[in-house]
């Protein structure tokens, strides 16, 4: 599992309290038991008071999951970007583990 992730802060100052949020949810994919080589979060101001957050997993074998969310609130749209890429995971992983 990668316990490191790359955050890129774009429109907008870097906030450390936000990365620590992020790092935390990181430590939570763990839980998935899914291999994951590079992780990589952008989070970019698209309006006034909008964010978008886009997250990247690199897994096993090259294969790359991309989930992004917009909300008005940073650490929403950070819970939900996680949110989304933890239920893709769960599904991808229940799917291959099911006999065919």
């Amino acid at each position: 599992m990668c316990s490191h992730i790359e955050v890129k802060f774009e429109r907008l100052p870097h906030d450390p309290s936000v990365e620590a949020s992020v790092q935390r949810w990181v430590e939570r994919l763990e839980w998935t038991n899914t291999e994951i080589e590079r992780a990589a979060l952008s989070i970019e101001r698209t309006a006034w008071r909008r964010m978008s957050v886009c997250l990247t997993l690199v897994l096993g074998g090259g294969r790359a999951l991309t989930t992004a969310i917009s909300h008005v609130d940073i650490y929403v749209a950070v819970a939900d970007v996680f949110r989304e890429a933890r239920k893709q995971l769960l599904g991808r992983s229940r799917s291959i583990a099911l006999p065919g």
